[in-house]
This record gives structure tokens, C-alpha cells and sequence, in this order.
């Protein structure tokens, strides 16, 4: 539809007569041109030089001169008479035409700023307004700043166009009025009504802030970029060249168009941050799958020991760190973190952890103590008062099968011992230090001085000997202790995701229905009784969300 605007009889006789004037004027000017330009060329000593070539040289001149100066005038006069034009009177516009191209062009834009500029290139060929303004939302700054703007000054030059030149504070008058308009179903605002408009109670910006703003962009007509509530931002449009006000169909136009944009931005918006989850996802992928090559690779199996460990991190990326290697032919080191935090901040402490243990167990012969005592300084100089773990570390000897330990701050692990137990004499307990002593004194049978008692359940140790957390005492002190192993021995090492794992009623799994897994399970395999542990902790939770990191070490004496 072609949309024209109805103007008052007097106003356009008088817009006609200076029309007519000023058109009329220029082309009486044009011949003012010509005939000054032959003028110049045909008298004095240039008509002397002409004359050289021949009696008709004159004609020939004056010919070619009108000609030039014909073509130069008639190539100003498109740009002259189409400003006049622009500027006395309102040019029809095809408004189906303006949506329709902007519908077709904007699948095809990749950044707002290409809709800004294609947008406000629309606006002026259709409506010729003396400037157009577009501020956009900037969270950052909590404000609305130009992205665009061909506002030209009284005096005729361009203000600057330059992208955040100009801001529109959220709590400003004009901002909070459009913000009211959305809630009722949009509408424009004439610039004129916010200048300098009353002051709100939560205004904070200085009082002449905002009129400065929008008048320094010459504004006459606020238009609202919005979509499902949301102000993205304004378009400010001047004082149209002919003068005529704004009608009711350029507002309905204006915010359709406007209306395009915000659905655009918001698009925009949402895609950008479907982009960067998935960066995010990418990236954490990675850091995942490195993590996963810091722990073993697969259980350890030699004629003492089996040792499985798994890790189920709660974000893809964990804090919690386990290990067990030989640091040479005779050692066993089996060791567990439990990093504070989640995700990527804690899986590089981790890494710390890895690094700095490895590093200090196979570079030469070093007590568990200072192991630790070292890793304890290193945590603490090289994070902020937040970077702290719990530690167990422990060293079993192939020869003697002695397990010594130090606990620092960690979940204490439990040590399994089956029902038939070896005793010194008859009713003791041979020295498992922290085992509960608690004993049937049903004796089996007796042979060269060694006594064998059943116990009615399989004995509980917890490994507790050690010291504060790493990463927060400069000089904690720590001790060690040596316990005896013997064949059958299941030592379980796990961190609090095992025991405070929450149901969907928000009950802990706890140390009780571990305790209970385990001495039901000794005859299984250490990967076995892992991956029981697994499975029942992950059917305690069912679909419970995993709150922390699930990690557990499984020791079985041969």
C-alpha cells in the first residue's frame, strides 16, 4: 500500500509558492551559468585564439561550451531538485514494499550492526528525516547506547557517529517511559512529551542528562525496539526535511520495522548464547578428557595386591583426584584428593595435586610426612584462602606387607578384615591400631603358638592418623602410621561424594550402608566391589541430582 498524508489546504498553497519560487529560481540560475560561461569564453583574448582556427571556430566553441556546462548543470540538477523535492513536500513510500525487503534481507544478516544500518537506510529513503538515531541495550553499562546515528546539527555538519558517542541511562525518563509503552502493546513517543518530562523518585542520572542526549540528535519521534517485553533499545528520528509532522501510518510503519529489529536482536542474542554454551561444552569435554588421562588408566595387579579406582565427576570436570603407581619395585603408593569446588577451578588444583605428588614420591626417598608436608606448602602459596583439599596418602610395602598413611583432613577409609582373624594369644587381636575389638572368643584351633578366633562379623578399621587439610596451615603438623596387612584385607578409600550422595527424598547414602556393601562383598574382586559400590550409591540416587564428585580406591591383599 502507497501511504500519503493529508495536509491542510493554506499550508500547501504557501509550501507550492515557495516550491515554485525556489525550483524556479535555480533553473533561472542554470541559465545565469550558461551564459556567463560563454561569456567568459568568447570575448577578450580567448575569442583572439579561437579565431586562429578558422571563421567558424566561434560557433564550434560556443556549441561545445553550452553542451559541457549543460551536462554538468543537468547532473546537479537530479541531486538539487530531488532535495527540494524531499524538502517541501512528503514523497509517497510503499510500505508493503519496505517490509517485504527488510523481511527478505534480514535472514540473510549476520550481526546487528548490518541491521542498524540497513534499518535506518530504510527509514530516511521513505520518510527523509533530518537525522536517524538507533541506541541499543548495553548490560554492561546499563544503558542504551547509539549503534548508529546520521543526526546532522543546524549549522549543517555531521555529529558523531561513532558507536557509545551517545547513552541513554536505564533509569532516565525517556527509558523508563518506553519501557511503559511496551506494557502497553507498544507505542511511539513524541520526543517533545520527554523534554524535559517530570522526574521519577528512582532517576539517579543528572536531571538535563537525558534532554541533552536527545537533543543533541535533534529528536522529534522515539520509536521502542522491543520483543516479549523486553526493550532492546530506541530509534530516534529528527525533524522530517519537509516539515510535515509525522503521521499515524509512518508510526505504525516505524514500529513494525522496530518491532523486526527486536525480534532480530533477540535471535541474535539467544543464538549467541547457544554459541558459547557449546563453546563451553567443547571446552569442558576437553579438560574432561585430560582429567581422565591424569588418573590410572586401568586397575594395578601384581602377586600383593589388587587395586581398582573409579571417579564420576558431578560436572564433567571434578576436584577429586585418585592415584596409585609403583614408585619402584618394592612401594605401592595409593593416594586420594577431594580439591574444594567443582569444575574447571578445582580439576587445575587437581592437577596440582597430581603433579606435585608423582614428582615427590619418584624423585628420591622421602617419609610420607614430609610428602606431605611439602604438598601442603605448595597448595597453600600457590592458591587463594579457597584453594584447599583433603588428602589420604599411603604406601603399602610388597615385602612386608606394611601399609603406612597419612591422613590429612580426608574421609577416613575403612579397612575390612574377614571373620577368621589370627591372634597373638587367645582373645587378642593382633596390633591393627584403631580396629574395633570386639571378638567372639570361639576358638577354632591352635598351631605353633598361633591362635585362630572367629569373629561373628568382618572387623572395621578407620585410617585417622595424619593431620589437618593441604592449603591452609602453612606449617600443620602431620604423623604417619604404619598398620599390618595380611591375605584377604579390603582396604576402601573414597571421597564424601560415596557417603552424602542424597536420595530423592534428600536422605545421605552414609558411612553405615557403605560399611554394610563392603563386608557383604569381601569375596568379590576389587573392580567388582567398586563398581557394586557404584552401582548401589547411583541407584540410592536415582534421579537426584549429583551434588559432588563420586570417587573411590579399592585394595585387596592377595
Amino acid at each position: 500500500m502507497t501511504l500519503f498524508r493529508t495536509t491542510p489546504l493554506s499550508f500547501l498553497i504557501r509550501r507550492s509558492v515557495r516550491y515554485l519560487l525556489v525550483s524556479h529560481g535555480f533553473r533561472l540560475l542554470q541559465v545565469v551559468v550558461v551564459l556567463a560561461a560563454l561569456s567568459f569564453v568568447l570575448t577578450g583574448s580567448r575569442i583572439a585564439f579561437i579565431d586562429q582556427y578558422g571563421n567558424r571556430a566561434d560557433i564550434v566553441a560556443s556549441i561545445f561550451v553550452t553542451i559541457a556546462t549543460i551536462a554538468v548543470l543537468t547532473a546537479l540538477n537530479r541531486r538539487v531538485m530531488t532535495a527540494l523535492d524531499r524538502r517541501f513536500f512528503r514523497e509517497a513510500y510503499n510500505a508493503e514494499l519496505i517490509l517485504t525487503e527488510l523481511g527478505e534481507a534480514i535472514p540473510t544478516l549476520s550481526k546487528t550492526t548490518q541491521l542498524v544500518e540497513l534499518v535506518a537506510s530504510k527509514i530516511s529513503d521513505a520518510l527523509h528525516p533530518e537525522n536517524v538515531t538507533i541506541f541499543l541495550d548495553d548490560e554492561e553499562t546499563r544503558a542504551y547506547v547509539n549503534a548508529f546515528s546520521s543526526a546532522i546539527s543546524r549549522a549543517g555538519s555531521a555529529l558523531s557517529s561513532r558507536p557509545g558517542s551517545l547513552v541513554l541511562h536505564y533509569d532516565e525518563w525517556p527509558i523508563n517511559q518506553l519501557r511503559k509503552s511496551i506494557l502497553n502493546s507498544a507505542e511511539s513517543i513524541e520526543a517533545d512529551r520527554l523534554l524535559p518530562g517530570p522526574r521519577l523518585e528512582a532517576d539517579s542520572v543528572a536531571p538535563d542528562h537525558e534532554s541533552q542526549t536527545l537533543r543533541a540528535v535533534r529528536s522529534r519521534l522515539l520509536i521502542p525496539i522491543a520483543s516479549n517485553g523486553r526493550l532492546h533499545g530506541l530509534v530516534s528520528l529528527g525533524q522530517r526535511l519537509s516539515d510535515l509532522p509525522y503521521a499515524e501510518e509512518d508510526k505504525r510503519l516505524l514500529l513494525v520495522v522496530a518491532n523486526q529489529m527486536g525480534t532480530f536482536i533477540e535471535n541474535m542474542e539467544l543464538l549467541s548464547r547457544m554459541v558459547e554454551e557449546e563453546r563451553i561444552a567443547r571446552e569442558l569435554e576437553m579438560a574432561a578428557e585430560v582429567q581422565r588421562h591424569l588418573f590410572p588408566a586401568d586397575g594395578l595387579e601384581d602377586d600383593a595386591l589388587e587395586i581398582y579406582g573409579t571417579c564420576l565427576p558431578a560436572l564433567g570436570v571434578g576436584g577429586d583426584y585418585y592415584d596409585y603407581f609403583d614408585t619402584d619395585d618394592r612401594q605401592t603408593c595409593i593416594a586420594i584428593a577431594d580439591v574444594a569446588g567443582k569444575g574447571i577451578a578445582a580439576a587445575l588444583l587437581m592437577s596440582t595435586v597430581q603433579a606435585s605428588l608423582r614428582c615427590q614420591l619418584t624423585s628420591g626417598d622421602r617419609s610420607l610426612v614430609e610428602v606431605v608436608s611439602s604438598m601442603n606448602r605448595l597448595l597453600r602459596r600457590s592458591t587463594t584462602d579457597g584453594g584447599y583439599a583433603t588428602f589420604f596418602l599411603a604406601q603399602f610395602d610388597k615385602a612386608t606387607h606394611g601399609l603406612t598413611y597419612v591422613n590429612a583432613g580426608h574421609n577416613p577409609p575403612m579397612l575390612m578384615r574377614g571373620p577368621l582373624v589370627p591372634l597373638g594369644e587367645a582373645g587378642t587381636l593382633l596390633d591393627v591400631p584403631g580396629t574395633p575389638r570386639i571378638l567372639s572368643n570361639r576358638v577354632l584351633g591352635a598351631s605353633a603358638g598361633l591362635v585362630v578366633s572367629v569373629a561373628e562379623e568382618p572387623l572395621v578399621s578407620r585410617l585417622t592418623v595424619g593431620g589437618p587439610i593441604i592449603g591452609t596451615f602453612l606449617s600443620g603438623p602431620y604423623e604417619q602410621e604404619t598398620i599390618q596387612l595380611q591375605s584377604g584385607d579390603v582396604l576402601v578409600v573414597y571421597t564424601d561424594g560415596v557417603t552424602e550422595a542424597l536420595s530423592p527424598a534428600g536422605v545421605e547414602f552414609g558411612e553405615e550402608k557403605l560399611r554394610s556393601i563392603v563386608t557383604e562383598s569381601l569375596q568379590l574382586s576389587a573392580r567388582e566391589l567398586a563398581e557394586e559400590i557404584l552401582a548401589k550409591v547411583l541407584r540410592w540416587q536415582a534421579q537426584a541430582a549429583q551434588h559432588d564428585d563420586i570417587t573411590l580406591i579399592v585394595v585387596k591383599v592377595k
